[in-house]
């Protein structure tokens, strides 16, 4: 499938989810044309080509130590070996950071258009993270409501400038298939109230965008799935993304599977009501046992296929990041292992599954 030909603008993001509205609204349309146009399932499907990945590189626990210390020969590597493990591979969801921006802002500038340009040559679509609400242990530089509130008094004005930064040198690459403003941004509240700092900031990013780039698709990633913080975060942020990007994870010590299978049918009930295009931009649980990280992946990609979703598991490669990486020698606290290529470059036992689901 050529990929060009399965990109879509935030006009046609938008047309995709007015089309329901429009076909009702008359204009010589009869209730039957209205009816199937209804019942078309394109809406959230305008992104079910895309097979990818998040990818956290593998020589660095933390934004700073990451972007401030491009590595460009591993990077090109991994991604290489991406594309030799997983031939359907075409998208990567990559994670930019603001706190290394704030350290040495030359040299992340550098790091972040080389690094969009090494997966143009490859042909590889990118997801870029501006932002991230995730905090993790090592932390990953996600934001506070403490940090935003603070910034607020000035507008954003040092977020903006990270981000108006940021998109002028990764733009050049002209591979990207949609923003992702911020990941995750209610994991630490602001979901239950519209006017929350964390909804101001998204929004607020958003129009910053939108004057810098007003063709490339909006989203935020944000958990969707009932049982995981789902569906009323989609409802906060829809009036400013073009696409619905969800994480869909099953946690199998949360639900069962059955159950889990139950919410995810009411996320993607609540996504076609919605009426705009949707991804998984992330899933996949993790599972330091290979066999029973295997049930989840096949589990996850199973139900995203068959609704017709696009996914990009997390993640691509072993990495010091958090959750990217087996347990850890000497360290009193378990992890779990989300990585699909192993530190020798293989492919971790079994996962070559991913495959499978990309016909």
């Amino acid at each position: 499938m050529n990929r060009a030909t399965n990109l879509i603008t935030r006009r046609e993001a938008l047309k995709l989810g007015m089309a329901a509205v429009a076909s009702a609204a008359g204009g010589g349309v009869t209730s039957k044309a209205a009816a199937q146009e209804q019942a078309q399932p394109s809406r959230i499907r305008a992104y079910s080509w895309v097979r990818g990945f998040n990818y956290q590189p593998s020589w660095g626990s933390h934004g700073i130590t990451i972007w401030n210390d491009f590595r460009e020969a591993t990077f090109a590597k991994e991604v290489e070996l991406g594309l030799k493990h997983f031939p359907k591979l075409n998208t990567l969801r990559l994670w930019f950071s603001y706190d290394a921006h704030v350290a040495d802002p030359k040299r992340f500038l550098a790091a972040a258009k080389r690094a969009a340009g090494l997966l143009a040559e490859r042909k590889v679509k990118m997801i870029p993270v501006i932002f991230n609400g995730w905090h993790s242990t090592v932390d990953f530089g996600g934001f506070s409501s403490e940090q935003l509130a603070s910034s607020s008094r000035q507008k954003f004005a040092a977020q903006r400038q990270y981000l108006c930064e940021l998109l002028e040198a990764i733009r050049p690459a002209d591979n990207l298939l949609m923003y992702d403003i911020a990941n995750e941004p209610f994991n630490n509240g602001g979901k239950d109230n519209p006017g929350s700092i964390q909804v101001k900031f998204l929004e607020a990013m958003a129009r910053q965008i939108r004057e810098l780039d007003s063709k490339t698709p909006l989203s935020v990633g944000t958990q969707g799935c009932p049982g995981v913080g789902g569906p009323k975060d989609l409802d906060l942020i829809d009036s400013f993304v073009d696409v619905h990007a969800v994480h869909p994870y099953w946690i199998p010590s949360m639900v069962s599977a059955e159950e889990h299978t139950k919410n995810f049918a009411q996320l993607v009930e609540h996504l076609e009501r919605l009426g705009k295009p949707a991804i998984a931009t992330e899933c996949c649980w993790g599972a330091n046992d290979d066999e029973k990280r295997v049930q989840y992946i096949r589990h996850d990609l199973g139900l995203l296929k068959q609704a017709g979703i696009g996914f990009l598991p997390h993640a691509l490669h072993h990495s010091p990041v958090a959750d990217l990486h087996r347990p850890v020698p000497g360290r009193k606290f378990q992890t779990m292992y989300m990585a699909f290529i192993e530190p020798d470059g293989t492919i971790r036992p079994g996962h070559e599954i991913f495959n499978e689901f990309c016909s």
